[in-house]
């Protein structure tokens, strides 16, 4: 290393703290974005290049630069992102966040032409802005340029075969592997834009289904994930829980109830209508079933799984399944538990005090 790469890296070692300061502020910056605006991201990262990795890029580079404030890439961030139109949607907020320095920015998913396949990244050069941070003992933290790389999953996964395989590397590489690595560009490059369309369609889908739901018109919707959440969201066991809540004049404790699709899945339904049939014609039943369940406690509070857990008691007795389909259901909902076979016979000595259940019915043993 010559006298003058030498100076630099001194230079770097006098602003090492400086360098920590930009990297908390940037990363803090970066990661309140994410954390406000609730998406989800693979990744948020930031780091200081080492003086091994400096030293190696000035023996290489070290004519290049006047002084350390010519490199921009000594403090580094990325962002990945799973989804490649959400990397415009982030480097809005680093335009809104900090200083960019369009000279040396440079988006690299347009460097391709049209027929070319490759590394697609979105380079940022930044400073932090004194609106953001501003310290007069320490100008430089102002002053000092950053880098910030915004890229998707693939685009990411992309970048590291090029850096296993010394793809950007000045080594030639033969054509027909050069060839297998361009063919891989595309495949992800179309695979990137694939998950794109796969998640707008399911977005347009969740949202033509909450409208159904709405217009509480459930005949050609079918049972799923989504479906049900939207049915829960819109009141699906509001109505009977708060209607078993006024036995004791008790609060009701939401909970998730997602482990009930499963149950009802199991009961052969196939759509929403056929489970909100099961819920009106079910409902009465259910009432009366938790009136003898609580009316002699001393409860103060219900959860939200009350309602529906009575609704699917009252349906598996009525249809004489008995006791150990009780206790499997209770299994399904809450887990594998000891106490779930003294709550299935208790629940079931309830269903039988109803009526429920025929007199010396084998189902129930």
């Amino acid at each position: 290393m010559d006298l003058h790469s030498e100076m630099i890296l001194e230079q770097y070692k006098e602003k090492l703290k400086t360098y920590e300061i930009i990297k908390e502020i940037v990363i803090n910056q970066l990661q309140g974005y994410v954390k406000e605006s609730g998406t989800i991201v693979n990744s948020v990262e930031a780091r200081i290049k080492t003086e091994k990795s400096l030293a190696g890029k000035l023996e290489l580079k070290g004519y290049k630069y006047q002084s350390i404030y010519d490199i921009t890439d000594i403090v580094g961030s990325r962002v990945v992102t799973f989804y490649n139109d959400e990397v415009d949607k982030y480097a809005a907020k680093i335009e809104k966040f900090f200083d960019v320095d369009w000279d040396n920015t440079i988006d690299k998913r347009k460097m391709h032409n049209i027929d070319q396949f490759g590394y697609m990244s979105l380079h940022y050069i930044c400073r932090i802005p004194k609106s953001l941070y501003y310290d007069p003992n320490n100008p430089d933290i102002n002053e000092i340029r950053f880098e910030i790389q915004l890229r998707s999953i693939l685009q990411h996964a992309w970048a590291a075969v090029q850096h296993d395989t010394g793809y950007k590397t000045d080594v030639e590489i033969p054509k027909e592997y050069l060839r297998s690595l361009n063919r891989l560009a595309g495949l992800l490059e179309l695979a990137d834009e694939s998950f794109c369309q796969i998640r707008n369609s399911i977005e347009d889908y969740r949202r033509r289904v909450r409208q159904v739901i709405k217009n509480g018109k459930f005949e050609e919707i079918e049972l799923n994930g989504d479906s049900y959440k939207e049915y829960l969201d819109n009141a699906g066991f509001t109505v009977l829980n708060k209607r078993i809540a006024t036995i004791n004049n008790m609060e009701i404790e939401e909970v998730s109830l997602m482990n009930f699709l499963k149950v009802f899945k199991s009961f052969g339904f196939q759509s929403l209508k056929q489970l909100d049939d099961f819920v009106k014609e079910y409902s009465d039943l259910a009432y009366e079933f938790s009136v003898r369940q609580f009316s002699d406690k001393d409860l103060d509070i219900i959860t939200s799984a009350t309602g529906p857990l009575a609704l699917c008691v009252v349906y598996i007795l009525s249809k004489d399944m008995g006791e150990k389909i009780v206790k499997l259901l209770l299994d399904s909902i809450y887990g594998p538990r000891s106490q779930n076979e003294k709550t299935a016979a208790k629940l079931t000595k309830i269903g039988r005090s109803m009526g429920l259940i025929k007199a010396g019915d084998e189902s129930e043993e």
